[in-house]
């Protein structure tokens, strides 16, 4: 099982990490392999143009983002149709209950209205014409002894059956709060759902060229939409944990790796080391497509999201990495970790949770101080970090 697994990841990793190893691996001092496709060299580049660059970097990063909440949407939405079809089919159950319990409580009532007026005419007959209907005096007796005791009984029988039809009518109204509940829910995500899907247009405009500003502006509707529904998603979570559902796998659970303040940003670089990217169809002569997260040496280093470890190992600069693989083809990348005091605890094929510990902060590979290169990557498209984590 071990070997099918590292054979299905080796194909796509190989590619992965050939193109992720220049963005690690800084300040390469061997001469670079020509690549097949020449590249146009950009000598250049305005401030204006940064931060177009920046711009669209930061739009294309809210585009995964917004792809992603609409997936858990659509998988919220999914749960809340089956759990109601669930709720409606105990609340029929429930009902047809109801009825049953409803025919023997009018049979039992019946019965006893009938054995009380029975009793009643009994109590009115001498000894003497009890003796005489019955023919002994032992069975009159045992007659006249035994009804109120049938009368006893058949009042605590029809005592329990309203009982437990007021126990069944309680349960009914519970099932049917529940079902308006979950109603409610599927409304609000439908609302979710739509309004998503226009700020996922926006941001498909403005990654194709929009402003630093509209940028700003979409991310905090982004932001105010996200923390509005946030008590949506926690009320399905905790109904789909009740009704023993599955967790869901939610894409932007993500985590800060590490504790500490970021050092380098994501984008277009004026720091000569980093190699040359084109982005979006622009050349820039330095891009550093991760953040770097300055922490002290030792600091534990956390999988940013739930994944499965796809690469542990050094990169030809020496810097130990791990590799994570999430839902949605994105990849997570965790560079310089230590190597030696405390290297990495997990290995390759694991599955790992948001949070869950990986390795700790080191100076593995070229770096000028204690730090983590985090990079999250879908396919060959780098994604701005900072959208996606929480604020520090």
């Amino acid at each position: 099982m071990e070997r099918r697994l590292r054979l299905i990841l080796a194909l796509p990793l190989a590619v992965l990490m050939a193109q992720l190893a220049p963005a690690v691996a800084l300040g390469d001092d061997g001469p670079r392999k020509p690549s097949a496709t020449p590249v146009p060299i950009v000598l250049t580049f305005t401030p204006e143009q940064y931060a177009q660059a920046q711009a669209i970097a930061q739009a294309t990063s809210l585009v995964v983002r917004l792809d992603a909440e609409r997936k858990l949407a659509t998988e919220e939405l999914a749960f809340l149709g089956r759990e109601q079809g669930r709720l409606r089919s105990d609340r029929d159950r429930i009902i047809a209950k109801i009825a049953a319990l409803q025919v023997e409580v009018d049979q039992r009532q019946h019965e006893f209205e009938r054995i009380v007026q029975r009793q009643y005419r009994e109590s009115q007959r001498t000894p003497l014409e009890v003796l005489l209907s019955t023919g002994s005096i032992l069975s009159a007796l045992v007659a006249s002894s035994s009804l109120g005791s049938i009368a006893d009984a058949q009042h605590l029988a029809l005592d329990a059956l309203q009982r437990s039809q007021a126990a069944l009518d309680a349960e009914r109204a519970t099932l049917a709060t529940r079902e308006s509940d979950l109603t409610a829910l599927a409304d609000s995500l439908v609302a979710k759902q739509g309004l998503l899907t226009k700020l996922s247009a926006q941001a498909d405009r403005i990654a194709a060229g929009g402003s630093s500003a509209e940028v700003a502006v979409l991310r905090d509707l982004v932001e105010t939409e996200l923390a509005s529904s946030a008590t949506i998603d926690q009320l399905i979570a905790s109904a789909a944990a009740s009704a023993g559902a599955p967790e869901f796998q939610r894409t932007l659970g993500w985590v800060r790796p590490v504790q500490g303040t970021v050092s380098q940003g994501f984008g277009p670089s004026a720091v000569a080391l980093e190699p040359p990217r084109t982005f979006h169809g622009v050349t820039f002569p330095h891009f550093h497509d991760g953040i770097d997260i300055a922490a002290p040496l030792g600091s534990p280093v956390f999988a940013a999201a739930d994944g499965r470890v796809a690469f542990v190992g050094h990169l030809p600069d020496g810097a130990m990495v791990v590799l994570l693989a999430h839902d949605g083809g994105i990849f997570t990348l965790y560079a310089h970790l230590d190597d030696t005091q405390a290297p990495p605890s997990v290995r390759l094929g694991a599955d790992v949770r948001a949070g869950g510990h990986l390795g700790t902060v080191g100076l593995t590979g070229i770096t000028t101080g204690a730090h983590l290169h985090f990079v999250i990557r879908r396919g060959n498209e780098p994604i701005d970090p900072t959208v996606l984590l929480p604020p520090s």
